[in-house]
């Protein structure tokens, strides 16, 4: 696939597009990813549009131009929003009087005409029709994942959203000691049943089913976190975001996975979406029907409003967080939650309500989202900031660069850890 990491403006990211174009194989489709458009300069205001972040990017017909008929679909750095040039949509049968999937956005102008912009199912679902890398790529990519993430001095790698093949490729890796990581997978909630079916034919020692992922809002980037307080900034009916999952959904997505003795790792960025992933934990926990208790994680958590923030460690709940988001969303959050920025992160409040570095608080690289490096999260975690960037955010939520990094690190005791604290 086209990268489009370090594009300053929507023209350079069109140049490398077309440069794509022009050696693009007959009947292939072009994929480019890594689109940052909070980060691109100008301002290009959809007309009408009303999808999260679509000030910034090229118009449809400026896509069109460099790309004629090859379908081309371009992600952004998020994984949230795909915008998709006219040959696409006509592939994925997008027009004017169709409505938007459950769960997703097409943005639309003033006309009510497809802009191209699509945001999370509607995104998900048009970028699932590009062609797959063949099955036999499968083990070499998945060994150099490992290779690159076994460099940067990672022992211990999860996968939050494991395709069901995942798994036996990574047995195989290990038993032709090739991997020395231990792994944990994480699997779309609706594999959970197939998943903890099939899970005996490839776990071992170190390779483990952990529980199912969830999605119960979207990204700050695309405007789809849903939070508390509006957006100063924002899009048309994305006024709060865009909430996937209400808590009584979560609790019962929480019981699912329980039932089958495994965990949950539920993606919340708003401080809305964290709230209603704690009360789906209480509602769960308050259900009787609890079955075997596995460890239960929110990821991500970049607002946490103030009355949540003992609920953590009450309802004993992992904070899976990822610091290094700071640094790639400043423009987004000053942006879109300049008046909530003393929420973002709030890393040293959830300390000292009681989380536990490395046990109940537990630092993540979210890659490929953004670079696995973890030094980026000990950055963003004690100055709370861009190395460039005068002015921090939240400061008084910073950390030390020991908690920070104890934050990265398993507890001493392995026996068993994976089952106890998936880190």
């Amino acid at each position: 696939m086209l990268s489009l990491e370090g594009c300053s403006s929507a023209a350079e990211a069109l140049d490398r597009i077309a440069s794509r174009a022009g050696s693009q194989t007959a009947g292939g489709w072009i994929q480019a990813h890594s689109a940052r458009v909070s980060g691109w300069g100008g301002s290009r205001d959809v007309d009408g549009g009303g999808g999260g972040g679509g000030r910034n990017w090229f118009d449809r017909a400026e896509l069109d131009r460099v790309t004629g008929t090859t379908p081309t679909l371009v992600m952004s750095f998020d994984h949230h929003a795909v915008f998709a040039n006219t040959a696409a949509l006509e592939r994925a049968g997008v027009r004017r009087d169709v409505p938007d999937p459950p769960g997703g956005i097409i943005e639309r102008d003033s006309k009510g005409e497809p802009t191209g912009l699509l945001l999370e199912a509607a995104a998900f679902s048009i970028w699932s029709l590009a062609p797959e890398p063949p099955e036999t790529m499968r083990n070499d990519q998945t060994l150099r994942a490992i290779q690159h993430l076994e460099g940067l001095g990672f022992v211990e790698v999860h996968d939050l959203f494991a395709p069901p093949w995942l798994g036996p490729v990574l047995a195989d890796l290990h038993a032709r000691e090739l991997c020395k990581l231990k792994i944990g997978l994480f699997v779309p909630l609706e594999d959970i049943e197939s998943a903890a079916q099939s899970r005996a034919k490839w776990e071992n020692e170190d390779l483990q089913l952990l529980g199912g992922k969830i999605f119960t809002d979207g990204t700050l980037n695309s405007r789809t976190a849903w939070m508390l307080e509006p957006y100063s900034d924002a899009p048309k009916g994305l006024v709060h975001g865009k909430p996937l999952m209400d808590a009584a959904q979560i609790g019962t997505a929480i019981a699912r996975c329980m039932s089958h003795g495994l965990g949950i790792a539920m993606h919340a960025i708003g401080d809305a979406a964290v709230r209603a992933c704690l009360d789906g934990v209480q509602q769960w926990r308050h259900s009787g029907v609890q079955g075997e208790q596995a460890p239960i994680r929110i990821e991500h958590c970049e607002l946490i409003d103030e009355a949540d923030v003992s609920r953590f460690a009450e309802l004993g709940v992992i904070a899976s967080v990822q610091p290094c988001h700071l640094l790639a969303d400043v423009e987004a959050l000053r942006n879109g939650v300049g008046h909530r920025l003393h929420r973002v992160m709030p890393w040293r409040d959830l300390l000292r309500a009681g989380l536990i570095p490395g046990e109940t608080l537990i630092f993540g690289s979210d890659v490929p989202v953004v670079r696995a490096d973890p030094v980026d999260s000990v950055q963003a975690a004690t100055q709370r900031r861009r190395r460039d960037d005068a002015v921090p955010i939240a400061p008084e939520q910073a950390i030390s660069e020991s908690e920070a990094w104890r934050c990265f690190r398993p507890t001493e005791n392995r026996e068993g850890v994976l089952r106890r604290h998936p880190l």
